[in-house]
């Protein structure tokens, strides 16, 4: 991405970051007062001012740094409300292991653009601090990686690529380039409750619990939001757990009913309370914004204009588009004069990027400081990363105070909104925060939507150090009264196991484990998915489980059914040549196999009067090779929202 200074006003935002804030009873205390760093040296306490302008820590993060479970490297699991400051803590974990103790750690993230945005934010540390930070994602980074025996190296990483650099760990004898690991970071740990995603992070957690045991010291660290079963994550993970209920502003949340925003509250006995707030008046627009913005939203983003910002979240890319015109007509022209020379820029920026075209929706919108924001490299709907990052900072420099945002912005890129409103589906999730949040459904699809994902989502409302406070706004219909009270009055959820029903990470597992030399038998494959939460909460359930080894023997005899293994010697299994070639290219088995067989078969009727048959065979089977879209319908004169309206309305048009 071109590095174009877009946003004259991010330094002076930033600086309020620098400003004493003292929320929910929690105070800061200034860097400038610690005589020590944590056991760091003085340098990294003016890096964290100048390059993250954070001057102070809050109570809790001082107290969880100084927990003797810290000073004698034992595993650590702590979990706070979404804002509460996780990160900090971490990062300062991270640079203790890199810069004192000089060993490697491995950071994972569940998502490309945190990934990004953490290797960004952390590069001048390295730089200053020399060590390496190196990032894997998608294509880049090397597997295994390269020597660097110099520095110590920050793996950045999502959890897929975290997967194989483990197994790369496992394999070289606890060390990746050169250097042993010390640390494993992982954000998000309540991911392990997700299908796939967190049935391989259980997996690789695994192995390297099974591994600490009778080799090197490797602390895991967990940052989680709430859950119920904290205390069963940490015993899983062998760590000690520290919980607080911290957020360090003040939260405000809503809900509309109708015209009626109603403040929501509990009880003592966790009972539902609401009180109206006020009324929506929709006496300010015209008959057509009426039609146009049946559901208020554009009303609800005026109430916070022009000082405040917004996140609202919509259920898909098309929604995101729809969402930004309806929002934009019914604002008012008034923000169109709002920094005009700083919105110019940022088109001249976008029209850069995008080789001379800018979607046509988003050079009307950003007049008047609204756009959408979603991922797909430029396809019909979507946004090349260099697109995102440039909004995403128009947004934090103050130049755009309403973002349309599918989930990816849920998550943890890190902006600030006023309001947060909740749309049909939900979304992603990154980091950008606003003033407030706008949820204009209950839905995540056709599901109606689990609490956590509606804690994650009024988290993004408000910043400490920029706003003293936030709220969200979730749009209702009468339908789903009962629903939304159940939602609001449910306790906090538990974490359960997938790992059980994703075949194919255990197969991965299975044969990681014994290509690293951690396993060489049928009966250490037992012993190891014993220590899986999967085991764990089955054997809780039914004291005479044998869940651990009905699971093993069931994929063994699979992966041998397709041969996987070579003929055991002396009742060690041995993995066949393709078996080890999966592990190391961090493959699936089955995918590693139909690779292998395709090339076989090219190898003896390679098509070679032009270069297709080798495109085809170098392209992985994850590449998902799309059409410029956008450009078709600008060439054939469709307007997107046209499409998006035919698709809305189609049983109608159809006569169904």
């Amino acid at each position: 991405m071109k590095n174009i200074s877009l946003i004259s006003d991010v330094s002076t935002l930033k600086r309020q970051l620098e400003t004493t804030f003292d929320g929910n009873s929690q105070k800061r205390l200034h860097v400038e007062d610690e005589s020590e760093f944590f056991g760091l040296p003085n340098k990294v306490k003016h890096l964290f001012k100048k390059h993250k302008k954070i001057t102070q820590l809050y109570d809790w993060q001082i107290e969880c740094l100084n927990l003797e479970a810290i000073k004698t490297r034992k595993n650590l699991v702590y979990a706070l409300p979404t804002s509460g400051g996780k990160t900090l803590v971490a990062e300062i974990l991270m640079l203790k292991e890199l810069i004192v103790h000089e060993r490697n750690v491995i950071f994972i993230l569940p998502y490309v653009a945190l990934v990004q945005e953490k290797v960004q934010s952390l590069c001048p540390f390295g730089l200053n601090l020399e060590f390496n930070v190196e990032e894997y994602v998608g294509g880049k980074g090397k597997h295994p990686p390269l020597h660097r025996k110099r520095k110590s190296s920050l793996y950045v990483c999502t959890l897929e690529r975290g997967a194989g650099l483990v197994d790369c760990m496992l394999a070289d004898n606890g060390q990746l380039g050169g250097r042993s690991v010390g640390m494993i970071v992982v954000d998000e740990l309540h991911l392990l409750g997700e299908q796939k995603r967190g049935a391989l992070l259980e997996a690789t957690l695994t192995k390297v619990l099974n591994y600490n045991q009778s080799k090197y010291n490797i602390q895991i660290i967990g940052m989680s939001a709430t859950i119920g079963n904290m205390q069963e994550i940490g015993d899983f993970l062998n760590a000690y757990v520290y919980t607080r209920d911290f957020r360090p502003v003040k939260l405000t949340e809503t809900i509309k009913f109708n015209e009626d925003i109603f403040v929501i509250n509990k009880d003592i006995d966790g009972s539902l309370k609401t009180k109206l707030d006020r009324k929506l008046h929709f006496d300010v627009y015209s008959d057509d914004m009426k039609r146009l913005d049946p559901s208020g939203i554009g009303l609800l983003v005026r109430e916070i204009l022009p000082n405040g910002s917004c996140l609202i979240f919509c259920p898909t890319k098309s929604s995101c588009l729809s969402i930004a015109k309806i929002i934009y007509k019914t604002i008012g022209r008034e923000e169109t004069q709002v920094k005009l020379k700083e919105k110019e820029e940022l088109y001249k920026a976008l029209k850069e990027e995008g080789d001379g075209k800018v979607c046509p929706l988003l050079t009307r919108s950003i007049l008047f400081g609204v756009a959408y924001h979603n991922s797909g490299n430029n396809t019909f709907l979507g946004l090349t990363n260099a697109e995102r990052k440039l909004l995403e900072e128009a947004f934090l420099g103050g130049i755009l105070k309403c973002i349309c945002c599918t989930s990816t912005l849920a998550a943890g890129i890190n902006l600030p909104a006023q309001r947060v409103k909740l749309n049909d589906y939900i979304l992603e999730l990154l980091t950008m925060h606003g003033k407030s949040v706008i949820i204009t459904s209950p839905y995540v699809g056709r599901d109606f939507m689990k609490r956590s994902t509606y804690r994650q989502m009024v988290g993004r409302a408000g910043r400490a150090g920029l706003t003293e406070s936030g709220d969200s706004v979730l749009l209702c219909q009468e339908n789903d009264k009962e629903k939304i009270k159940v939602l609001l009055e449910s306790g906090i959820e538990h974490i359960d196991s997938c790992l059980g029903t994703e075949e194919n990470v255990v197969f991965s597992m299975i044969l990681s484990s014994l290509s690293s030399g951690c396993t060489s038998s049928q009966q250490q494959l037992v012993d190891l998915m014993k220590r899986t939460l999967f085991v764990q909460q089955a054997e809780k359930r039914n004291v005479e489980c044998t869940v651990a080894s009905d699971l093993i023997e069931s994929c063994l005899d699979k992966l041998r059914s397709i041969n996987a293994f070579d003929k055991p010697v002396e009742d060690k299994l041995k993995l066949t040549t393709i078996a080890k070639a999966a592990v190391a290219a961090n493959l699936d088995i089955l995918e590693a196999q139909k690779l292998y067989t395709e090339l076989l078969e090219a190898s003896s009727a390679l098509i070679l009067t032009n270069k297709l048959h080798l495109l085809y065979l170098a392209v992985p089977y994850t590449e998902c090779i799309t059409l410029d879209r956008q450009n078709v319908l600008d060439i054939v004169g469709i307007e997107i929202e046209y499409i998006y309206i035919l698709f809305k309305f189609r049983s109608i048009l159809s006569g169904g």
